[in-house]
């Protein structure tokens, strides 16, 4: 059962059961649906309690747990340097995983994600909601093709996974902790007061990312921790744990990425 959380005026997170979130934002002629979750949970009843506007459905990047959910919808426009990652996914991998995350009453997935024909690249940099002005910014680093909406008329940015206070840089189509830092520092000049993920049902002020380039920063040099991802695809990595107020910021690190890191180039 999804968990729908209104954040704004117009805006909502929807929750599936694994913890994987959607943002809806209903604008004055369409609805944006950014993610669509990892499949577990039908968004249709959801999406129709509240809005029966047309939707216009992106997903933030490539992991199966934020496209799960792409094939009940007629069209998804998808980020372009991310293509690879749906190249790697077989139903019978994401069987396994989406039974992990479920238990037995997950639907199983019949056709791999490289054969879904509602797939389309995100080849557009803006479009419009309705008197609600919107803006694709590219957020690479948790992957290649990550990317984000900015909102200007409500000062708000929805992130994916690339702006989320513990940055996984050890997933399929990673890049580096100095791309990444490179994101957070190209942010700054963005006029946002506050931003959405895809794995919280809560607004994150703008001032956290600043948290987390200083993470970044502290932790060249620092002692990195093994560790393993918890839910699938339990990858692997070496965690720096900078801060706990507020919000714990860390920073994970693929074994390749941590053996050669540093941020003097950024």
């Amino acid at each position: 059962m999804i968990r729908i959380t209104k954040v704004l005026e117009n805006v909502y997170v929807l929750k599936d059961q694994a913890g994987c979130c959607a943002n809806l934002v209903v604008g004055g002629k369409k609805a944006l649906l950014f993610d669509t979750g990892c499949g577990i949970d039908h968004m249709g009843k959801a999406l129709k309690s509240v809005t029966e506007l047309p939707l216009l459905v992106i997903n933030s990047h490539g992991h199966f747990d934020h496209i799960g959910g792409n094939s009940q919808f007629e069209r998804v426009y998808f980020p372009k340097p991310d293509f690879s990652i749906l190249e790697s996914y077989d139903t019978e991998t994401l069987n396994r995983w989406i039974l992990d995350l479920a238990g037995n009453g997950a639907r199983p997935f019949l056709v791999p994600p490289k054969e879904w024909k509602c797939i389309i690249p995100l080849e557009f940099e803006s479009f419009d909601l309705g008197r609600m002005e919107c803006q694709i910014i590219p957020l690479k680093g948790h992957t290649a093709g990550s990317v984000g909406v900015w909102i200007p008329s409500m000062k708000l940015l929805l992130s994916g996974d690339a702006l989320t206070p513990v940055m996984c840089l050890n997933f399929q189509n990673h890049l580096s902790g100095q791309e990444q830092y490179a994101t957070l520092a190209q942010i700054q000049n963005l006029e946002f007061d506050s931003y959405l993920t895809s794995h919280h049902d809560r607004l994150f002020p703008k001032s956290l990312t600043k948290r987390m380039m200083e993470c970044i920063e502290n932790s060249v040099g620092k002692k990195f921790l093994r560790y393993q991802y918890p839910y699938p695809p339990y990858a692997k990595g070496w965690i720096y744990l900078d801060s706990l107020e507020e919000e714990p910021v860390a920073l994970i690190l693929s074994e390749e990425e941590k053996s050669g890191f540093c941020i003097g180039s950024v």
